[in-house]
């Protein structure tokens, strides 16, 4: 085994090395947004941030909520998990069938989905089939959140977008990272369903972000940004 991740390892790095551009970063095409707007980015980076601490509020602790509060027997939570996998690698390919026709409402949907799944896991996740379906629905979502707010920065840096989104993984990690302590702050008070509630309600203020966003900022809409984004490939 050691050997075949060795030459796995190897392999990768010939086709890196091989296919990896040698031109300078800030002269490639995509190193500056189509549409900057410093705004945009505030807005799209607080949601994505707030996202990532809602979800890992409750999933951090995800086989405590399926096993006690859901009755799930312990060989079935690992099933559930490949459940969970699939339903994120679907929200996935769905996001990025529509993601260049309709980035914000992309980056919404997926916010307002996970704020589904959590709450309805809070509220029905003691009767086994509504947990499915509602943790279902919280997979469907999570990958798709950071895909759409990387995808955001694209557009919308006010300077390298390379520079833009470090600072969009940056602060999604630091999301999952204060979620979980949150969920463990929350489970020492409460029960397990707590978290799920907190997490969901996060979710809310994600919401109210993007949406104050649209509201205050004046954000560019969809036909803005794909517009920028033909004429983007115009240029190249």
């Amino acid at each position: 085994m050691p050997y075949v991740e060795a030459a796995l390892g190897l392999i990768a790095l010939v086709t890196i090395a091989v296919l990896l551009p040698t031109s300078r970063p800030e002269e490639e095409p995509a190193a500056y947004a189509s549409c900057p707007d410093v705004r945009r980015f505030g807005t799209v980076l607080a949601a994505g941030a707030l996202s990532a601490t809602r979800a890992f509020t409750g999933y951090t602790y995800i086989v405590t909520f399926l096993g006690n509060v859901s009755g799930f027997p312990p060989n079935t939570v690992s099933v559930l998990f490949v459940v969970f996998g699939v339903a994120c690698l679907a929200g996935v390919s769905l996001t990025g069938a529509f993601l260049d026709r309709f980035p914000q409402s992309a980056l919404a949907t997926a916010v307002v989905t996970q704020a589904v799944g959590m709450l309805g896991l809070y509220a029905f996740g003691a009767h086994q089939v509504a947990a499915v379906v509602f943790l279902m629905l919280m997979g469907g979502a999570l990958g798709p959140v950071f895909m759409t707010t990387q995808n955001a920065m694209l557009y919308c840096a006010p300077g390298r977008t390379d520079i833009a989104l470090a600072a969009n993984s940056g602060a999604y990690n630091a999301g999952i990272a204060a979620g979980a302590a949150l969920g463990g702050l929350v489970l020492s008070l409460a029960d397990v369903r707590g978290t799920f509630l907190a997490g969901g309600l996060l979710t809310v203020g994600s919401c109210a972000v993007l949406l104050g966003g649209q509201l205050l900022c004046g954000g560019p809409s969809s036909r803005t940004l794909n517009t920028s984004m033909r004429d983007a490939d115009r240029r190249e």
